[in-house]
């Protein structure tokens, strides 16, 4: 098996991924403007969207980008051996869930490749598996990158569910195209 640059299959995506959720953000604010009436203002539906989840057994909106910013942040914390910063899960409005993914960004900014790579035979160990451990690398490519998606996708769908105009473009948040010349 070649190696894997476990930095560069987790830090940089995932970093990537939740800008396009800070995005996805702005599209909801500027929905719930277009929606409000003189009876319902933009904050309700604001916080409707907020609160809203795709079935009744899954997380709502609020919840989805709290994990997805707990994926990320504890999938860099694990593989660096750093300690994982410590989010209260308060947040009840857009602007506190952008600060939320802006710290979690910056914890990812803050990780250093060298912190990463090379890291494939670390264990780790999460609370939710007592005495289990996974390698670094089956902790990525078997559960850290899929849940973190999970989540991501999860949050954007239940914004495309309420009829936010938005699509692939908006999940992926660019791509690195260059000119074939």
């Amino acid at each position: 098996m070649s190696p894997i640059d476990l930095y560069a299959a987790t830090i940089p995506p995932m970093k990537k991924a939740l800008l396009a959720l800070d995005g996805l953000m702005e599209k909801l604010v500027a929905h719930a403007e277009e929606k409000k009436t003189a009876r319902i203002p933009a904050e309700k539906f604001e916080q409707a969207l907020l609160n809203d989840r795709l079935i009744f057994d899954q997380f709502p909106f609020v919840r989805q980008i709290q994990i997805a910013c707990d994926n990320a942040k504890g999938c860099a914390a694990r593989l660096s051996g750093r300690e994982n910063p410590s989010h209260e899960d308060a947040e009840t409005t857009v602007a506190e869930l952008k600060v939320r993914i802006a710290k979690t960004v910056a914890f990812l900014d803050s990780v250093k490749p060298e912190e990463i790579i090379g890291k494939e035979d670390v264990r780790v160990t999460l609370p939710y598996f007592p005495g289990k451990y996974m390698t670094g690398l089956e902790y990525v490519t078997d559960y850290a990158l899929a849940n973190f998606y999970f989540h991501v996708t999860t949050a954007y769908s239940i914004l495309r569910k309420n009829g936010l105009i938005i699509g692939k473009g908006d999940f992926l948040g660019g791509l690195p195209l260059r000119d074939d010349a």
